[in-house]
Order: structure tokens, then sequence, then C-alpha cells
């Protein structure tokens, strides 16, 4: 069964990067661009630290490589699950619909249903800010990178899944906007420098509320050293699989009664 579904979502997404590719330059212009845009994001990072070397005990490549990691992650979930975004418009247009009465599970084939081209070039410039950072940080090892590659996707689902439970609010109130937009600032915002430059109740925020945090900063204080830098219990920075497990099994909870609550954009 599982299987199955791998195929059918690789056959989807296959159709709609072909449809994309259909036009080939502006195919190229539109990643380029936005790789463009995500390497000067990650390039902040180095040009602040050359006015302040350290922030909070994190070199200049410590820092490029934690906003690299969120690039990344955003990537995916940009390339391959923007759709979110656009819940609440489908839902009241009444195109949400045609998920319902389709022969799939509603929430594969809305998954299913979209490619957003933009997100490889946010992937690509995460991929060269992560090289370029390592390069100049020692002991990396086979196991670390392969803990990487677990990160990645479970910084992707942790953000899928947090803008997920966003859209889902539109099941009850037809609205999303406002929410979404506060999450969206967090991401962009606090995935970039080490959590502990900031007071407490914005680590209790970004740690237990919206926990932004788990997506670079925690998997980012192992990965480059097992440094907790005071935030809580050490222990945090082996979560960050855990909380993507709990965050998707909680989205999935939260789809399904919003599905029976559900009435269609007419009544």
């Amino acid at each position: 069964m599982i299987g199955r579904h791998i195929k059918l979502y690789l056959a989807m997404q296959s159709a709609n990067l072909r449809s994309h590719m259909a036009y080939p330059l502006n195919f190229a212009i539109g990643v380029l661009s936005i790789t463009f845009l995500g390497l000067s994001f990650i390039l902040v990072s180095w040009v602040i630290t050359q006015k302040v070397p350290i922030i909070n005990g994190w070199s200049t490549y410590e820092l490029i490589f934690m906003t690299s990691l969120w690039r990344m992650t955003h990537g995916i979930f940009i390339a391959f699950f923007v759709q979110s975004w656009f819940l609440d418009s489908l839902i009241r247009s009444g195109e949400f619909d045609r998920f319902l009465v389709r022969p799939l599970n509603p929430m594969f084939s809305f998954a299913a249903h979209n490619i957003q081209i933009y997100g490889f070039g946010d992937m690509l410039a995460g991929i060269i800010g992560l090289v370029v950072s390592m390069a100049h940080i020692p002991d990396w090892t086979l196991g670390k990178i392969a803990y990487l590659l677990v990160i990645v996707i479970s910084g992707a689902a942790i953000e899928w899944s947090l803008q997920m439970l966003i859209g889902c609010m539109v099941f009850w109130t037809l609205q999303g906007g406002a929410m979404r937009n506060i999450l969206d600032q967090l991401l962009a915002q606090f995935t970039r420098y080490p959590l502990s430059i900031y007071n407490g109740a914005l680590q209790v925020l970004l740690t237990f509320v919206l926990p932004v945090a788990f997506i670079s900063y925690y998997p980012s204080a192992f990965l480059l050293g097992n440094r907790s830098d005071g935030t809580f219990s050490p222990l945090l920075m082996y979560l960050t699989p855990l909380v993507a497990l709990l965050l998707v099994s909680v989205t999935y909870f939260v789809w399904t009664k919003g599905l029976n609550a559900y009435k269609g954009a007419g009544t």
C-alpha cells in the first residue's frame, strides 16, 4: 500500500514538474532568481559577522550553516507542500471539494496536486550554503552527514506541520492568513541566529509553542559540537526527529477533525 502511494505520488509530481518545464527558460530563470535571493539571505550572516565575528559563541560559518539548514528545509516545503498556504482560498472557492471525491486519501491528493519550482531555488541556495560552511567546520563524519539528512527531512516536516495546522483553521473559520503571516515571519527571522540571544519569552515561544527552533537551532547545536548555550535542557538538541513525528501526527489528527467539520463553501 505504501509503495503504491509512493509510486503514485512520484508520478503525479513528475507530471506537475513536466508542466512547469514546458517553458525551460522560464523554469531556469525562476529557479536561479530564487537561488540568488536565498544566497543573499545567507550572505547576511557573513556580513554581520564581519563586524561581530562571534555571536554568543557562534562563528561565521556556524551561523551560515544554521541559516542554510533552514533554507534547505524551507525549500523542500515550498517545492512540495506550499499548497498548504492556499487551503483557505481553495475552500472558499469550492475547489477543495475535488479532493474529497477522488478515490484517494484527501490529504494525499491535496499534497500531490502541485509542485512549486521556486522551492528548488531555495534548496539549491541551502545546499551551497551547507557545503561552503561544512568545508570550514571540522569533525564531519558519515554518521553526522546521515543525521543531517534526517534533520533536513524532519525540519521540512515541522514546517509543513505548523503551516498545515494554521491552514486547517480554515475548516472552522474560513480564514487563516493572519496567523500564517506571523509564522512566516518567525521562520524567516528566528531560524538564522542562536536561540540563546533572545529573551526568555521568545525562547519559550520558539521551543514549546511554535517549535521552529527545532528546524535549525537545536540540530545545529548538536551537529556543531553538542552545545546547549544555556537554553533549557541539552536533551532538546536530539529531539528534532521526535518533534517532527509528533507534529505530523497532531496535524493529521486536526486535519481529520477539520474534514469532519467541513460542510462545503456554500453552507
